[in-house]
């Protein structure tokens, strides 16, 4: 409920991870923005425009020289408003549509998989 709060309100997602008692590194990492916890303290990186995040290198980088899934537009023009899994990477990800407008690619946590019933 907490993180759906958070996405509803458009708060920073740093504002929503709680670094509290967490190993330094990297969390909540979807393609577009990450957040990285450091001493306690979250802090979230968006990537400019024209750049996702890289899993390889733990940054932003250019989006054509990004493997997928981060590196993969998907035409949504004829799309319905949902959220689609990444069959082609197992679901481990899965993107999003709106208005025929792709949104981005946000990876499962924890190892899970993406179920487009449940969504």
């Amino acid at each position: 409920m907490k993180g759906l709060l958070c996405i509803l309100l458009v708060i920073p997602a740093a504002l929503c991870y709680d670094c509290s008692g967490v190993a330094d590194g990297l969390y909540e990492v979807a393609c577009k923005s990450f957040v990285t916890c450091s001493n306690g303290v979250a802090t979230t990186t968006e990537c400019p425009t024209g750049e996702v995040y890289n899993e390889a290198t733990g940054a932003c980088a250019d989006e054509a020289s990004v493997p997928a899934p981060c590196g993969t537009v998907k035409d949504c023009s004829a799309a319905a408003d949902a959220k689609f899994a990444d069959t082609d990477q197992q679901c481990h990800s899965y993107y999003t549509c709106s208005g025929g407008t792709f949104f981005g690619h946000n990876y499962c946590a924890g190892g899970l998989v993406f179920n487009e019933k449940l969504q």
